[in-house]
């Protein structure tokens, strides 16, 4: 959904438990909202002491904390780069977001909606900036992405097979992982899917946005990139 104005974001999220919002950063939204608590990704070190940039699942208990209380007067919590958050981090969270008590409110800033889980993004509203020229510009990203991002986006059955072929078999570089290429090329069709909906309302798209989530989800979990696509698109 999209919004034209500061004043109409406003409206939004004050009538809103939880809301997914597409911005770039917080900036604009802390200026609306000058008391929000803001939940920024921190480095930590994950299973193993391997450091981690998110939002930890730490962060996310502190917040169920502090919304156990009842509240007369308006809260908002702002995240931050939310898809930062991982698998456990967006699990604990669920039901913060899901059943929002009264007066309290979720901000979930990304530029990657996808990244979140499935379960939390059918509990909330995705929204966006309206611009004249939003739905004509191509996404941001590499030719060889943008590329096969288009020819993944109108592939029929065969088509999809070659393209998660190539795709598992695309040598690693250090400028381009394979599986960080992959996960690009998923990324760019899945938005230039929502653009092509916006303007036909054809719902085959929001089917192939749905597959195209979760093969993103799962080769971000370190599933095999071939079998996820072909799983989930054919």
């Amino acid at each position: 959904m999209f919004y034209d104005s500061d004043a109409e974001l406003l409206n939004i999220i004050k009538n809103s438990g939880t809301a997914i919002i597409l911005e770039k950063n917080t900036e604009n939204l802390e200026k609306l909202f000058l008391n929000a608590i803001v939940i920024r990704p921190n480095t930590f070190k994950a299973t193993g002491g391997k450091p981690v940039h998110g939002i930890a699942i730490g962060q996310i208990k502190e917040v169920i904390e502090l919304s156990k209380s009842r509240s007369t007067a308006p809260r908002y919590y702002i995240f931050e780069q939310a898809e930062t958050m991982n698998q456990n981090a967006q699990n604990a969270a669920l039901k913060l977001f899901e059943e929002p008590k009264e007066n309290y409110h979720y901000i979930l800033q990304t530029t990657q909606p996808e990244a979140l889980l499935p379960t939390i993004r059918s509990r909330a509203y995705i929204y966006a900036r309206k611009s004249k020229n939003r739905l004509e510009t191509p996404p941001e990203a590499e030719k060889d992405v943008f590329d096969t991002a288009k020819r993944l986006l109108v592939a029929d059955t065969k088509g999809i097979i070659d393209i998660s072929e190539e795709l598992q078999k695309r040598k690693d570089t250090e400028k381009s992982p394979r599986r960080d290429f992959a996960l690009k090329v998923l990324e760019t069709t899945i938005e230039l899917a929502e653009k092509s909906y916006f303007k036909t309302k054809n719902e085959a798209f929001t089917r192939k946005i749905n597959g195209l989530i979760v093969a993103h989800q799962n080769i971000k979990g370190n599933g095999i990139i071939r079998l996820q696509i072909v799983a989930n698109l054919v």
